[in-house]
């Protein structure tokens, strides 16, 4: 429960705040009910100045105010303006856009001038389908809009149609939750839309970011977004269900969590992990994604801390893009976890990538079914770079159209200081490649099993490789086995030239007789043996 709502909000924690309807209908606060203003609600009715009205009267009053929307079909040509403290109840209404009027919701004008976190803030909006009709009225625009405030609810909401911009745009905002709702449909006027996420969360850095000054670099803080659902929407599909396109030095989000939410399609990643810091992605499905499942990147240059991707369930991805994967992570990242992730049928040049991670933990994935995107020549089920210290460890790969497991730290001894990366407890099974290659100063490859590598009968191909010119590799207690479905692999395990003193013993390679150990290295050590009848 902690977890879900991250713990109170403010004054009010989630409850409190979903319950603010209830509080008014008690006379501790205000209600104003569009249709107390003359508003209709047939779906014919221009009901503009009775939500003007409405909300201009909540706005003003001196206790906390809620905005009752009733059942019905309402036509609305101006942005609705939220006061500190508003709730909006529109479960059961049908709220559409009838003009190129900006957004339907938002807590700033243009003369918003609210540094930090002290806008109008403790919002909440509560059910209602809202509907941007961005196939008739294109001016970009976010559906809802939230600047430099506190304590945001956005709960049980549907969002249809949206200009080229966001369903809900969390701009400098802090404790904000997005719950249960459901995001159908881009309508975009650009030829990529791989860059709109349906909520964006963002610092405020620019007018560009959006039109709610001053621009202090504000960044976002305790975000949740959970239970809601990316539609595979006929109307366009959103670049991704949350993150960022832009950022900026120093502008890091912390504490956003992104759980049990489910994409069924984006144009881009499913989730994109922007300049986060602290936060979490579990949980999670993901499917027909056209780029990546899960991205992980600082597009500020900051360096990121404390991210872990658990439990997610990633499938059909990268279809659009022959470099994309299940979750690719590109930037510096110092506490990485990814653990207990299932990617199955990943288009692109890997399952798991991780770059510039020091000391990640990739563990207890299940990886299977990866395929060559166009132009590329492997396709791992992990593959990491230059992220000196990774543990790699109890993970699964199968069926997967290149490597299984690729390490390639690129640093060189000295730059090491000790952080060797451990390759252990995995097993991997049915790989058109190399089972396992590594290429770094002291790596470990202990106790894995690998069956059946070389799927593809090429040349030069090994149950485990050792290679990159790297000293003092170790390679022990492995299972390494021909397998019934392959083209027999090279050798069970290859030494390559250029490593130096590496240890290769106590492996089982039973079934491959004389050519188990294919050795290449220079002063290489097999001192106990390995078994190879």
């Amino acid at each position: 429960m902690l977890l879900g709502t991250g713990g109170a909000i403010g004054v009010r924690g989630v409850a409190g705040l979903a319950d603010a309807p209830r509080a008014a209908a008690a006379g501790t606060a205000s209600v104003f009910d569009v249709r107390a203003y003359g508003a209709v609600g047939d779906g014919n009715t221009d009901d503009t100045s009775a939500f003007v009205q409405a909300f201009g009267a909540a706005r003003s009053a001196s206790c906390s105010a809620t905005v009752l929307i009733p059942p019905g079909s309402y036509l609305v040509g101006a942005s609705l303006i939220m006061g500190a403290g508003m709730t909006v109840n529109a479960h059961g209404a049908r709220i559409t856009r009838r003009a190129d009027s900006g957004a339907l919701l938002k807590n700033f004008d243009a003369a918003t001038n609210a540094p930090g976190y002290s806008g109008a803030g403790n919002l909440t909006v509560l059910g209602g389908i809202w509907d941007m009709a961005g196939d008739v009225y294109t001016r970009t625009s976010d559906a809802m809009g939230f600047g430099h405030c506190e304590d945001v609810l956005v709960q049980d909401c549907t969002i249809l149609r949206v200009p080229s911009a966001h369903a809900v745009e969390l701009n400098a905002v802090r404790r904000a939750r997005i719950v249960g709702c459901v995001f159908d449909g881009l309508d975009a006027t650009y030829t990529t839309r791989s860059e709109k996420e349906a909520v964006q969360i963002t610092g405020a850095i620019s007018e560009a970011s959006l039109p709610c000054p001053p621009y202090d670099d504000t960044p976002c803080a305790d975000i949740l977004v959970t239970g809601c659902t990316l539609v595979d929407s006929p109307h366009g599909l959103y670049g991704a269900l949350c993150g960022d396109h832009g950022g900026k030095a120093g502008v890091v989000h912390t504490g956003v969590r992104v759980l049990d939410n489910h994409v069924e399609a984006a144009a881009g990643h499913g989730v994109r992990v922007v300049d986060w810091s602290g936060s979490m992605v579990h949980a999670n499905t993901v499917t027909r994604a056209q780029i990546s499942g899960i991205k992980v990147e600082s597009l500020g240059g900051n360096s990121l801390s404390a991210l872990s991707v658990e439990g997610n369930v990633i499938t059909d991805t990268g279809t659009g893009s022959s470099t994309g994967g299940g979750i690719v992570v590109t930037d510096a990242v110092t506490g990485l976890s990814i653990s207990g992730n299932v990617v199955t049928r990943v288009q692109g040049e890997t399952g798991i990538y991780v770059k510039y991670a020091r000391r990640a933990a990739i563990t207890g994935n299940t990886v299977s079914e990866t395929v060559k995107g166009t132009g590329v020549n492997n396709c791992q089920g992990i593959h990491v770079q230059h992220s000196p210290g990774v543990v790699i460890a109890q993970n699964t790969v199968a069926d997967c159209a290149g490597d299984g497991i690729g390490v390639d730290v690129g640093l060189s001894g000295a730059a090491m200081n000790g952080d060797a990366p451990l390759v252990t407890g995995n097993r991997v099974d049915g790989v058109a490649g190399h089972g396992i290659a590594v290429g770094c100063p002291d790596a470990a490859v202990r106790d894995n099993h690998v069956t059946g590598a070389n799927t593809a009968g090429s040349a030069a191909t090994y149950g485990i490789r050792l290679g990159g010119a790297a000293p003092n590799m170790s390679c022990q207690g492995n299972v390494v086995r021909q397998g019934a479905e392959q083209t027999a692999a090279t050798a069970a395990i290859a030494v390559l030239p250029g490593s130096k003193g590496t240890w290769v013993t106590g492996n089982d390679l039973r079934g491959w007789g004389s050519g188990a150990l294919l050795d290449q290295g220079t002063g290489t050590l097999t001192t106990t043996g390995n078994v190879t009848a």
